[in-house]
């Protein structure tokens, strides 16, 4: 394990982002702690905040909506208790996953954000998943059939923002839940590690489908470039992770640095554009 002083002022050297860990256990905590995070904020955001925005969202439309079927199958303005659970439970699972999955590796390249990087992080969540979910397919009918295109796109966009701050509010906190990484002894390194297994065993798969196309999520194009830069980010942010546990040569940790910001721009740049476009295609 490379906890040298030497080995520190070459990572710092090299502007590198920091890590919160410098062991494969420490590794794997980190992404449990993330996990838990996001699955906290997956119920409260992503399930209960889900269906708060569709009761606002059918209740917005007035009498346009009431009595409809949406595309999901449910009736505007009805609530029913396997309806809400079912939202819920299906809301909090994949928004928990994916929100996890890209929170761990956009958060080393957010940290310019300071203490908004929630905010931030939030952002880069819209620009990359809004289009890549129904939420903000421009061919949902149920735009047409709620009708009141630009409150139903700002609500969108709070969630995902909201979704943002909550979880990076969270993790330090579920970080306080468990031992400091110098404290892991091999039989909660294992379980970390296990626990971490699990979440990367859901969330790549996840995450590749994303990657693949919206075809095969919900009948849109994906944004392609934005997905193509997190490609760069995912290479970027596992060097980095590695390097804070091995020696690495100083020119990959250099050249991942660099293409680690350069990739987190194409997100927010080519998912932004791809998220207003298709909001302006809604609204108007």
């Amino acid at each position: 394990m490379p906890s040298d002083t030497k080995h520190r002022r070459l990572i710092s050297a090299t502007l590198a982002p920091e890590v919160p860990f410098h062991s494969w256990f420490g590794l794997a905590r980190h992404i449990m702690v993330a996990g838990i995070a996001a699955g906290i904020t997956g119920v409260l955001v992503g399930g209960i905040g889900g269906r708060v925005f569709m009761r606002i969202a059918g209740a917005i439309s007035g009498s346009q909506g009431a009595g409809r079927t949406t595309e999901a199958g449910f009736t505007v303005g009805e609530i029913t208790v396997f309806g809400t659970v079912f939202l819920v439970i299906f809301l909090s699972i994949t928004t928990a996953v994916f929100g996890a999955t890209i929170y761990v590796l956009l958060r080393p390249w957010l940290s310019w954000a300071s203490k908004y990087r929630g905010l931030a992080f939030g952002v880069g969540l819209f620009a990359l998943a809004s289009a890549t979910s129904d939420m903000m397919n421009p061919d949902n009918p149920d735009f047409t059939i709620l009708g009141q295109e630009p409150a139903l796109v700002g609500l969108i966009a709070i969630l995902f923002i909201l979704f943002g701050i909550t979880l990076d509010y969270l993790f330090p906190r579920a970080d306080g839940w468990f031992d400091p990484e110098e404290a892991i002894t091999k039989t909660t390194g294992i379980a970390f590690t296990t626990v971490a297994a699990l979440g990367v065993a859901l969330g790549v798969p996840l995450l590749v489908a994303a990657m693949g196309g919206g075809e095969s999520v919900c009948g849109c194009e994906s944004p392609v470039w934005a997905y193509r830069s997190l490609l760069v980010v995912v290479a970027s942010t596992i060097v980095v992770w590695v390097a804070a546990i091995v020696r690495l040569p100083s020119w990959s940790l250099k050249l991942a640095t660099m293409t680690g910001y350069v990739g987190t721009a194409g997100v927010f740049v080519f998912g932004l554009m791809r998220a207003i476009s298709d909001a302006v295609t809604i609204i108007t």
